[in-house]
């Protein structure tokens, strides 16, 4: 399926938004707050994406586009597929409990935070 098609089967609100105001509000699916929420994901997203040489973006708020500094991309649909489609590009897992990830983590956070 080509990414124009992909993007117009399923627009649904996914499992990883419903705790969010995206999945509780009367709000049009395309609206201004769910936008808002999936440019947070993405921020948070690219945090980590950041150490293994990928980047994710909010493509038509309704996918992401995944990248890595080569410019080999790819289009997912939701949140979790992210990481898969990361570890592929990266061409090795992505480890949230690396020790050198949550290092760089801590270096990055702005003084004052606990994370």
């Amino acid at each position: 399926m080509c990414a124009f098609c992909s993007m117009m089967a399923d627009a649904s609100v996914h499992w990883t938004e419903a705790g969010t105001d995206a999945g509780r509000t009367a709000e049009p699916e395309s609206g201004r707050e769910r936008y808002l929420g999936r440019l947070r994901r993405v921020s948070l997203v690219n945090r980590i994406l950041d150490h293994y040489g990928c980047q994710a973006s909010d493509w038509a708020n309704n996918q992401y586009v995944v990248r890595n500094r080569a410019g080999r991309t790819t289009l997912v649909a939701h949140l979790p597929q992210v990481w898969a489609a990361a570890e592929e590009i990266a061409g090795r897992p992505l480890d949230p409990l690396d020790p050198a990830l949550l290092a760089a983590l801590r270096r990055a956070a702005p003084a004052g935070t606990a994370e």
